[in-house]
């Protein structure tokens, strides 16, 4: 188990949340797919270990990326990805997305909306080259988006798709920390969706990890 996954969970596991100020400031970068554009983004600027007692640590998701700054967008292309994900496309993501982009994005004043981005967010990862962790950690991020938007019912069908992926995945070999993630989140999910002698059952297991 690395240090970084430790300070997580137990911070997650047995500590109280906190309220405190994250801040941003303003950067630009290149956009993926029109190569003669810049974005104007935000980048993290402080914060602190209490972003991991904030609600989303229930999905195992972190500020930056529930953060609607963390969600990167470029007005001109259409392009959205998490923060830092702009690089190392390849050359038939690329294609894929621009055409993507040149069919469904219009580039109006309501595509640059939360709604919007998650929607694009959730189509364009889809044609993106990105394992299985990756997919599984999407969908807990979209089901925090959804959540605290207030679209609960939204928010449990991605936690369910994720729970498969995980229950999936428990069955097979996977590095410790990873492990140890997804039983959090399975017990968590299991409990939220109204199984409670499952989730019990995660937590013991977690437990004597």
């Amino acid at each position: 188990m690395t240090m970084l996954m430790r300070s997580m969970l137990a911070l997650a596991l047995l500590y109280p949340a906190f309220s405190h100020a994250t801040t941003w400031g303003e950067t630009k970068v290149q956009d993926p797919i029109d190569r003669k554009a810049k974005c104007d983004v935000q980048e993290p600027m402080s914060s602190g270990s209490y972003i991991y007692q904030w609600p989303e640590k229930y999905d195992q998701v972190f500020w930056p990326m529930t953060d609607q700054n963390g969600i990167w967008f470029c007005k001109k292309s259409g392009f959205v990805a998490f923060i830092g994900d702009f690089e190392g496309l390849t050359d038939a993501e690329k294609a894929r997305i621009s055409q993507y982009l040149r069919e469904n994005y219009k580039g109006g004043k309501d595509e640059g909306s939360l709604e919007a981005k998650l929607k694009s967010l959730e189509a364009l990862y889809a044609l993106r080259e990105k394992d299985e962790a990756f997919r599984n950690m999407l969908l807990r991020a979209l089901a925090r988006w959804y959540q605290d938007s207030g679209d609960t019912e939204k928010a449990n069908e991605y936690r369910r798709k994720a729970l498969e992926g995980i229950r999936s995945a428990l069955t097979g070999e996977m590095p410790e920390d990873q492990k140890l993630q997804y039983l959090y989140v399975a017990a968590n999910y299991t409990r939220e969706l109204g199984d409670a002698e499952a989730s019990d059952r995660y937590l013991v297991e977690l437990r004597d990890k």
